[in-house]
């Protein structure tokens, strides 16, 4: 049983650990996740904090009922801060409600395999040391503190500067409203639904987390369920830009295969286990075409992303599930402007139509056919329904192949535009006897993930062999590339580039591209690209004279890259292998490729036309938002 001042000092030690604790996570949050720009706020904000924890809070700490209650609020908060910071990790951005309702992942069991074995560090147990030293020291357990006189550091160690309780509140109002106009101010005096709209960093800034959750979840709940359709006006600078080559080499007529890979690396290309190829094929088709090196994925919501991107040549925005939110027929696209050639246009998916809402995203997009999942049977290699992920890309490739050459046989020519799906994380869904075996590799993910991207490789060979054979790629322009990176971060392998950071920021998907023709002889380019500027470079080597308004790419044949874009919430800018973020009007750099450090600076001007792109970007694609955001549209 212990004494009134043995408890009182513990619960001392209590009161420490309970305001350090939310202090620390909250500040994390703002800074390394939510990414706000103005310090000045976030400290006036801290002060806050400090005074109502110790007028109003710390003195009830004495009651073992409101201990408990404390308990499971900061048990709230740290599932909070834990599910943002897992999110941050793996997406860059925050888990925004969008995220919670709208997210589809590939099953339960997938996303707990992908938890514990791409996003889980031992580290992260660190999150919740408060709350295990809480609870061991007794924290809910302590019975009630009996005392004569009234408890806490500011009744005690501050009694010679009483603060009444209208006096607190008086001076907690005062620094509530000293730090909302401050970052007002900061911000550029924008109203609650502008700041959201140029970026959820910009409102927790001036008005806190749960102002922007609230506000978030008023809009999620309140948007139309009809989808709108944008207005593509007030296109931004990129229109004054020369965004086609004029390198036309390809005959009239040349069919086109886009093909989109889940998951594959460029450091998976020419990357040997212990002398074994992971990708023969791959390797072999990269030494027979245009491989761009420093090709990067657009991905900030999901694998749709790649899909918007490269279909259309425009930037994704984060918190914008486009398939599923907006009226895509006013967009012009790839699909589109070659069905205007008298082009078949064909897409392939071996996962289920509805997924990412596709069955309803691609006809908008001017594709003529949608094989999916329910088109394919599993003949050569079936897998157990219980461990397989839509139809396994073996199968897949084989029967597309076949209605390709079918197309083939018409007068058109055709755009078939097809994207894998057996190599999706974790990695565990290929056919178990139809892959090469890396026994010598220990990490069980990176086992998975050779053998994955291994059965693909074998596909692709497949599929291109039998074109070969029928005659189709005679007169065919082949592109294969990818989503995104396998996210694996390992001793044994890691998929992304070598980047210094001094900033809490997500590093850019670094991808392959292949552009195959015969009439295209092997070449490596170093020039910068993204996934936007794919559909540029095909209509340009198609010959074509000009670009839609809408499309932001360029031609990848271009000598001048500009520099890329990635709208997570916080926008991220690279540029000859510098990163830098966007906040307010700034561009400030928060890291390089390692061994490629430069100094470089951008004009106001340049910054401008960026701010533009951002701006048009973020009025296409989030405008299915709430009745409160009616003034800004």
């Amino acid at each position: 049983m212990l004494s009134n001042f043995e408890l009182e000092r513990r619960l001392r030690y209590f009161s420490l650990i309970l305001f350090f604790s939310f202090i620390i996570k909250y500040n994390y949050l703002m800074l390394q996740i939510f990414y706000a720009p103005s310090l000045t706020a976030l400290i006036i904000r801290n002060l806050f904090f400090a005074i109502f924890y110790l007028k109003f809070i710390e003195p009830l700490l004495i009651s073992k009922k409101i201990r408990q209650r404390l308990f499971f609020m900061l048990f709230f908060f740290s599932f909070f801060f834990v599910a943002n910071y897992w999110y941050n990790q793996y997406f860059g951005n925050f888990l925004s409600v969008s995220d919670i309702f709208s997210g589809e992942g590939t099953g339960d069991f997938s996303m707990y395999q992908v938890l514990f074995t791409q996003i889980f560090r031992f580290r992260d147990i660190v999150i919740i040391l408060d709350m295990a030293l809480l609870g061991l020291w007794g924290f809910n357990s302590l019975p009630d503190l009996k005392l004569t006189y009234d408890w806490g550091f500011c009744k005690k160690s501050l009694s010679r500067l009483p603060l009444k309780n209208t006096t607190a509140f008086a001076l907690i109002f005062v620094l509530l409203l000293v730090q909302v106009v401050a970052g007002s101010y900061i911000m550029g005096g924008e109203s609650p639904s502008e700041l959201y709209q140029s970026g959820t960093s910009y409102l927790a800034s001036v008005y806190g987390i749960l102002p922007l959750y609230t506000i978030e979840a008023y809009s999620y709940f309140t948007r139309e369920e009809e989808k709108p359709r944008p207005e593509l006006k007030n296109v931004p600078y990129y229109r004054k830009q020369t965004q086609l080559s004029g390198i036309k080499t390809l005959p009239e007529n040349t069919n086109v295969i886009l093909i989109q890979v889940e998951s594959l690396d460029a450091a998976i290309i020419d990357y040997r286990q212990q002398g074994k190829e992971v990708t023969p094929f791959l390797n072999q088709l990269k030494e027979q075409s245009y491989y761009f090196e420093n090709f990067y994925a657009q991905k900030v919501n999901g694998s749709f992303d790649a899909d918007l991107s490269t279909l259309t040549s425009l930037y994704p925005v984060n918190r914008s599930y486009v398939f599923r939110d907006i009226d895509l027929s006013a967009f012009l696209s790839l699909p589109l402007l070659l069905k205007e050639k008298n082009y078949q246009t064909l897409a392939f998916h071996n996962n289920d139509r509805n997924f990412f809402n596709r069955a309803e995203a691609y006809p908008d997009l001017g594709f003529d056919y949608f094989y999916s999942q329910r088109t394919f049977e599993e003949e050569i290699y079936p897998v157990p329904e219980d461990r397989g992920l839509g139809v396994n890309d073996y199968d897949f490739f084989n029967s597309a192949a076949e209605i390709i050459k079918e197309a083939e046989q018409r007068e058109e020519p055709f755009f078939a535009y097809l994207i894998s799906l057996t190599s999706h994380t974790p990695f565990n869904f290929y056919p178990k006897t139809a892959v090469e075996d890396f026994a010598e590799v220990n990490n069980n993910l990176v086992h998975n993930y050779f053998k994955s991207i291994n059965f693909l490789d074998s596909s692709l060979e497949n599929f291109v062999s039998k074109l070969e054979a029928a005659g189709v790629m005679e007169n065919t322009l082949l592109v294969i590339y990818s989503d995104h990176e396998s996210e694996i971060k390992t001793m044994e392998y890691e998929s992304g580039r070598d980047f210094t950071l001094w900033r809490n920021v997500k590093i850019p998907y670094h991808i392959p591209l292949f552009i195959k023709h015969p009439q295209l002889e092997n070449k490596f380019f170093e020039r910068e690209g993204t996934t936007t500027d794919i559909a540029p470079t095909v209509l340009d080597l198609l010959g074509f004279k000009e670009l839609p308004e809408q499309f932001v790419g360029r031609s990848l044949f271009l000598e001048q890259n500009d520099p890329i874009l990635f709208l997570h919430e916080t926008p991220h800018v690279l540029k000859d292998g510098q990163l830098f973020i966007k906040e307010l009007d700034e561009l400030i750099k928060v890291g390089h490729l390692t061994d490629q450090e430069k100094e470089l600076s951008f004009s106001d001007q340049k910054i401008e036309e960026l701010t533009e792109i951002i701006n048009y970007m973020r009025d296409l694609f989030i405008i299915n938002q709430g009745e409160i955001f009616r003034e800004v549209e």
